[in-house]
């Protein structure tokens, strides 16, 4: 097995810089300011391609899950597009950068679960170390939220680092203090709601690894889809399985006899030796992450790999799945792909 996976190592030297190009935003030809993915079936274009490309891209945003469309926006009709983490707004009567807001989901969620944030419970102070004061929602942002606030927001002069209104227009004000939520993947974690945005500390990763939660999904999940482009079926049912980046699953196409489980042997290549490795699953059809039993040390070995072995069964779907390995401290993502077939 030792000399399997080092020879799978040195393989994905040689391809690296290939599976790299394959996994990155494919461009048309006859429109530069067009964005693609093997993903998910939308693109992303015009105006709303080169917003999403200079203002943070796939951490910010994460993929399309819809085309542009139509839609009321605070009584006005506007073109929409919703990505993972929020929704695009074209408002072509502003001039350039303020022609394309971002949806107020934040708000939006909160309203829809019955908390309108207006009732939420205050700051008990307006001074706290560590913290900064909202006077206009009455709370506090403090510590690592605080940090990550500060230190993302939209691009407006072109210049290093963030102004307050830059983050102010990414995320908007706190609507709510801190607390331990449960979001719609699953996970406990600290949480605080912005009126563009929610900040999530997952702990699991690291101490200050703050993620932002995936209000698009949430939002748009109940409402029907807008006209969704038809998915022709492969004839070879193993087809469509995007190239893995930085690591190798074997088998990379299973099929499910019986309600059997399965098992898969996976690897991550190019981390920190010893560093931690935190790892999820993606049913891309719906983009839910997956609980799934693995075997294996967290953290790299001696030569930053980490192999980890993954278990399924009659609770997986038929389709294709991600398995996502990134690295606490180099930030270096191993992205592998499987389908499950019956």
């Amino acid at each position: 097995m030792k000399s399997y996976w080092l020879f799978q190592y040195r393989c994905t030297i040689v391809v690296v810089v290939a599976l790299l190009v394959a996994f990155v935003p494919v461009e048309s030809v006859q429109a530069q300011n067009r964005i693609c993915f093997n993903e998910v079936p939308d693109c992303i274009e015009g105006r709303f391609a080169e917003f999403w490309r200079q203002n943070g891209g796939l951490p910010v945003f994460g993929f399309p899950i819809t085309p542009v469309f139509e839609q009321e926006v605070e009584g006005k009709v506007r073109q929409v597009q919703i990505f993972e983490r929020n929704r695009f707004e074209l408002h072509a009567e502003n001039a350039r950068p303020y022609d394309v807001l971002l949806g107020r989901l934040g708000d939006d969620l909160l309203q829809r679960r019955g908390t309108p944030w207006q009732n939420e419970p205050k700051a008990p102070t307006t001074q706290q170390s560590g913290c900064r004061y909202f006077a206009q929602t009455q709370h506090l942002v403090c510590d690592t939220f605080l940090r990550y606030w500060q230190s993302h927001g939209l691009d407006f002069d072109g210049r290093r680092g963030f102004s307050e209104a830059e983050s102010l227009a990414l995320f908007g004000l706190p609507l709510t203090e801190a607390r331990v939520e449960t979001n719609s993947s699953g996970d406990t974690v600290l949480t605080q709601w912005f009126e563009r945005a929610r900040l999530e500390l997952h702990t699991n990763l690291g101490p200050d690894v703050v993620l932002l939660g995936l209000l698009g999904r949430e939002a748009f999940g109940s409402q029907p889809p807008p006209q969704p482009k038809p998915t022709p079926s492969p004839a070879d049912p193993c087809s469509g399985i995007p190239p893995a980046v930085n690591g190798v699953v074997v088998p990379n196409c299973v099929r499910v006899i019986n309600n059997e489980p399965f098992f898969l042997e996976v690897s991550g290549f190019g981390f920190t030796p010893g560093e931690r490795i935190g790892l999820y699953v993606t049913y891309l059809a719906t983009g839910a992450v997956i609980p799934i039993d693995n075997t294996g040390d967290s953290t790299a070995d001696v030569e930053g790999r980490y192999i980890v072995g993954i278990t399924g069964g009659p609770s997986n779907p038929s389709g294709l799945y991600a398995i996502t390995m990134e690295g606490v401290q180099s930030g270096n993502k191993a992205i592998v792909y499987f389908k499950v077939i019956r």
